[in-house]
């Protein structure tokens, strides 16, 4: 009931700010997360500066493909000059997104390959999937001591981001770390309580888990709440990606998340926007390198700047 509200709070203030310049829809997987809200900001500090406005607006689960297309939709229904959209799955998005096209607005995708190459009225602005996998296998290679049994959960076929983030972290410990072995992998859900469930019983069939890898926001989220319920707190490590639950980080129950820096990918989506807007010839593919967010760092000026959540006050 928050998120909702929230989402609807958001929708009517972006779409109610007074504006002569064109206007944006932006339509992330949900809105009311960190990872989400943080994109937002980014977007409103290039289009407050360009003139532009932003229509924002986003199914409220992840899960839910067909809110996500009937929104796309109302980018031609409503005139909206372009469309900035992160995909909820990979292939029901593709002729949606073409019929935008169609129409000669231009689209950026944001966070997961279509499919469909780069063009003029095409852009993309991924998130460095490969390093995201590096990097949290050199996390456990450094809280494991290079050595260790681990868990792979959230694994997600719908998702070509996801998977490459997989066999990334997969690569690296097995050419850099060959003592850490990969002892489950569970696919993912779209629902915090599903990928919680998913999690307690991987913990109810396994005892000799050191580590658990969780390759999204729901299975993060999931994997922590079954770790909290078996009282396996520290002693089982739990790495994350995409930041949403960030208290626990500063407590220890989870020792680190590979965050996407949705904040610069917002920025760089509506600048490139702008650019397409105006005819202006250039990238039409941008990769932003993820952070690593610790208990040592998640306050620190830089950290708190990705996390921005200021979308209404950003700059």
């Amino acid at each position: 009931m928050i998120k909702r509200a929230l989402c609807i709070a958001v929708l009517i203030v972006s779409a109610g700010c007074k504006t002569s310049g064109p206007v944006i829809a932006v339509i992330p997987r949900t809105c009311g997360t960190p990872l989400w809200e943080s994109e937002h900001a980014g977007a409103a500090a290039v289009a407050r500066t360009r003139g532009m406005g932003i229509y924002w607006n986003a199914p409220m689960q992840e899960d839910d493909v067909q809110r996500q297309i009937s929104l796309v939709e109302s980018v031609r229904k409503r005139g909206f000059a372009g469309l900035i959209v992160s995909p909820v799955e990979t292939l029901p998005m593709r002729t949606p997104i073409q019929r935008v096209l169609g129409l000669g607005r231009p689209v950026v995708v944001v966070g997961t390959e279509l499919g469909i190459p780069p063009a003029p009225n095409l852009g993309y602005v991924l998130n460095d999937e490969v390093a995201g996998g590096q990097m949290a296998a050199r996390r456990l290679g450094s809280i494991l001591h290079e050595h260790g049994s681990i868990a792979i959960l959230g694994i997600n076929p719908q998702l070509t981001g996801n998977i490459t983030r997989e066999r990334s972290l997969e690569n690296t410990l097995a050419s850099e770390f060959p003592g850490i072995h990969v002892f489950a992998r569970r696919f993912g859900f779209s629902t915090v309580p599903q990928d919680q469930q998913v999690a307690e019983s991987l913990l109810h069939e396994v005892s000799s888990i050191d580590a658990i890898v969780a390759l999204s926001l729901t299975s993060t989220r999931g994997a922590y709440y079954a770790i909290e319920e078996f009282g396996k707190e520290g002693a089982i490590k739990l790495v994350g990606f995409d930041q949403d639950l960030l208290p626990p980080i500063r407590t220890g129950g989870i020792d680190s998340v590979v965050s996407q820096n949705t904040y610069q990918m917002g920025k760089i989506a509506m600048e490139m926007m702008s650019r397409k807007l105006q005819g202006i010839a250039a990238n039409s593919e941008e990769t932003v390198p993820p952070v690593l967010l610790t208990q040592e760092n998640i306050d620190s000026p830089e950290i708190q700047q990705i996390l921005n959540l200021s979308w209404w006050n950003s700059r």
